[in-house]
């Protein structure tokens, strides 16, 4: 490259410098010229209640935002564009019709969202007339805790009282219009499969259907489940018969019915054939056939799968 080439390229160079200088400076300007005009602009802002009283919590009814018309500057509104748009509102100013409902209104309110917004412009118009704040009181309650079990036992086993947590009720504490509707607190899915052995675990309490804002003494409890090794057992029951008519005996055959049944061992020696009932209807009877319908009608509680080894019975009728 010549000398002259060198300096016909600097001075190009130059040029470019002087350019790119220049138009930044105009941009520069331009900006600066916009934001120091005057605009007005609406911005809803999330309210955040501050200094809530001790015991207290603000229910979702109470007003969450407010919609104001600022006017200022580009510069003093760039924030409320592109960045935060919450507000802190002292609940300690608010006026109170009663221990649950206080109030923001008029110039006052007007005055304290200026105040917390902390903006040097004009807040031209709010689009609410008053702000209001609707309070429940935190309490404690003991609230019935119910397992939420899916058991399915080995051939043979089964358990009487089923998974049972450790504890009755656990301690919720929240707001009282929420405890109030508390029926039960249930815990987490407890699944099993082809159980033999007693099981004994921690569970978690469930909090997918629960609304918000609760607490609990704990978030696991202990739950425990007995599992029993059943026997099968055969009774001949006594058949009764109802609805006889009057002036005529029916005679049955047989009078006794065999009825099956699984029973825990330890519950086995408690039972004997007059703790089930079976009985024979004369309103169902079948004249065609002789025969009558048999219905298993007392069983104990803590039988299980019992059931006759004849649905029907033979009778004849004696005048």
């Amino acid at each position: 490259m010549t000398a002259s080439e060198k300096k016909e390229q600097k001075k190009q160079q130059k040029n470019y410098r002087t350019y790119f200088i220049f138009l930044g400076f105009t941009a520069f300007l331009w900006f600066a010229l916009q934001f120091s005009k005057n605009y007005s602009q609406e911005v809803t802002f999330t309210i955040n209640y501050k200094q809530i009283q001790d015991q207290k919590v603000i229910k979702p009814a109470s007003d969450q935002n407010v919609k104001m018309v600022l006017e200022g500057s580009g510069l003093q509104l760039l924030k409320y564009t592109f960045f935060n748009k919450t507000i802190d509102l002292d609940s300690r100013k608010a006026r109170y019709l009663n221990d649950n409902h206080a109030y923001f209104t008029g110039n006052s309110m007007h005055d304290i969202l200026k105040t917390s917004l902390g903006y040097d412009g004009k807040v031209s118009h709010v689009f609410k007339d008053s702000l209001h704040i609707y309070y429940d009181v935190f309490q404690d309650k003991r609230v019935p805790l119910k397992v939420n079990a899916s058991i399915n036992y080995a051939v043979g086993y089964t358990s009487i009282k089923g998974a049972l947590a450790e504890q009755k009720d656990i301690l919720v504490t929240g707001p009282k219009s929420v405890l109030d509707t508390l029926k039960f607190i249930s815990t987490e899915e407890l699944k099993l499969n082809d159980i033999k052995d007693d099981f004994s675990g921690l569970l978690g309490i469930s909090k997918k259907s629960l609304p918000d804002g609760l607490s609990f003494e704990k978030n696991k409890v202990l739950v425990n489940l007995v599992v029993e090794k059943l026997t099968e057992g055969e009774f001949q029951v006594p058949i009764t018969l109802l609805n006889v008519p009057k002036k005529i005996r029916v005679q049955l055959f047989p009078k006794k019915v065999g009825v099956v049944f699984s029973v825990t061992l330890k519950d086995y020696p408690k039972l004997t054939a007059l703790d089930f009932s079976v009985t024979a209807n004369m309103i169902k009877a079948k004249p065609e056939t002789s025969s009558l319908l048999l219905k298993l009608e007392k069983i104990p509680d803590f039988v299980y799968n019992a059931r006759l080894l004849e649905k029907e019975v033979q009778y004849v009728v004696i005048k």
